[in-house]
């Protein structure tokens, strides 16, 4: 990870025009990704691409691949730049698109997914995705404590559905981490 810090660090100089997760989150991501040895990581929500450069950095020692979906081209653009900086752009897919629309189309069986877009779309990109998360695969939901109000619907269905064991971790603007533990 040490060869990321100075795009990261970067990239964490341009907060007050995005909505980058916090440095504690990429490190949460990139432990989570190396424990389970993810293969396929899907991420909704690219931005400018610090989060992807956290997942991804990890994924290159898992032999991993991510694909990343934005809605905003130049958004997209910009974090193809800055994986291509880092030479991470081999590992890396981001797509441009509705999450909504572009979910369908994902053919993976993912190990883990990252969400952080719309926040009241939440449940719905679940819902999408979940046919497609191995038994034992991860869903890690961002800015779940300072945003809670724009998805009691995720909130609800994380914690009432059987096939998810989810747990708030209270880090930065909060995650909530779900375990899918059968269909």
């Amino acid at each position: 990870m040490e060869q990321y810090q100075p795009i990261l660090k970067r990239l964490e100089k341009t907060a007050k025009h995005y909505t980058n997760i916090a440095p504690e989150n990429g490190q949460f991501l990139a432990i989570l990704i190396r424990s389970i040895r993810a293969q396929n990581v899907l991420e909704v929500g690219t931005s400018n691409g610090y989060s992807a450069i956290w997942i991804a950095a990890a994924l290159k020692e898992t032999g991993g691949r991510l694909i990343s979906l934005e809605f905003d081209p130049a958004r997209a653009a910009e974090a193809q730049t800055h994986l291509q900086e880092v030479g991470l752009d081999d590992i890396v897919e981001v797509r441009v698109g509705n999450a909504l629309d572009e979910i369908p189309k994902c053919d993976a069986t993912f190990d883990l997914v990252f969400l952080d877009a719309e926040k009241d779309e939440y449940r719905r990109y679940l819902e999408l995705v979940l046919p497609n998360i191995r038994l034992g695969g991860l869903i890690v939901a961002d800015d779940t404590v300072t945003m809670r109000d724009e998805m009691p619907d995720y909130v609800e269905f994380v914690f009432n559905t059987p096939m998810l064991n989810s747990v708030d971790i209270p880090l930065d603007d909060g995650i909530i981490l779900s375990y899918k533990t059968g269909d």
